[in-house]
């Protein structure tokens, strides 16, 4: 539960764990109602279909949603960075600084620096502010950033300096990033023609010969076959994406 909430937060949508069930619940209904009423393959057959349907694109659609947010979080920081450097040659403390770069800069950021703001008013930490990000948005460049002010903080130096660089880094990371995405997007591209072919078939053999795909769907041994269809076909495209995804 814990970690579905979790993935609901990076969203930046007050996406409750009681509504996200209700989305599945109501998706597995009416696909599973659906494909009862429109195909022979049975009740027992659409609902068990319904109810993939219903996990998978929650499920999907919320971390594209959240891995959205991310990326933005990631493109702007280092600008937002460079408003906060900016800040502090003009001799404003960090605190301030935060808040200025959170009222400028645009969203996810800007509403992130705006939750620290509000915590700012009530007497929270700053540091514990800027933490519970971290937490929710989950991204080094963030985390590297609280690291440079906690350690600012206890050895003294240029925090403007120090910040600057870091957002030179940032640049840097985000250039490697897309240079990498750019090597392994035929990787991706083959993993997504690979994963859609099955149900591409599937959907044309149901629409051109129901009765077909009956026995998949009615039988013992059918089941048997979609279940280890499925475990193979999920294995295969993990272990595609994972050789395209490159940690930097």
């Amino acid at each position: 539960r814990d970690m579905l909430a979790h993935r609901l937060a990076r969203t930046g949508r007050q996406i409750s764990v009681g509504q996200y069930a209700m989305t599945i619940v109501g998706i597995t209904l009416l696909v599973g109602f659906t494909l009862a009423s429109t195909t022979p393959i049975g009740i027992v057959a659409s609902l068990f279909v319904g109810l993939l349907i219903g996990t998978a694109l929650p499920h999907m659609v919320v971390g594209r949603m959240g891995k959205r947010r991310v990326a933005a979080f990631v493109g702007l920081f280092p600008e937002a960075i460079d408003l906060m450097v900016r800040a502090l040659r003009s001799g404003l403390p960090i605190s301030e600084a935060i808040i200025g770069a959170g009222r400028e800069i645009g969203n996810p950021i800007g509403a992130e620096l705006g939750r620290v703001e509000a915590g700012l008013r009530m007497g929270r930490d700053l540091e514990r502010l800027l933490w519970d990000i971290a937490n929710r948005i989950d991204v080094p460049e963030f985390r590297f950033f609280i690291i440079a002010l906690s350690v600012q903080r206890e050895t003294g130096g240029n925090l403007a300096e120090t910040l600057a660089n870091l957002a030179d880094v940032l640049r840097r990371r985000r250039q490697m990033r897309a240079k990498v995405r750019a090597m392994s997007s035929e990787t991706r591209m083959t993993t997504m023609i690979l994963a859609g072919m099955p149900v591409l078939v599937i959907v044309l053999l149901t629409l051109s010969s129901p009765n077909y795909l009956v026995p998949l769907f009615s039988d013992i041994r059918g089941f048997l076959l979609d279940g280890l269809a499925l475990v193979m076909l999920a294995t295969g495209v993990g272990i595609m994406t994972k050789m395209a995804r490159f940690e930097i």
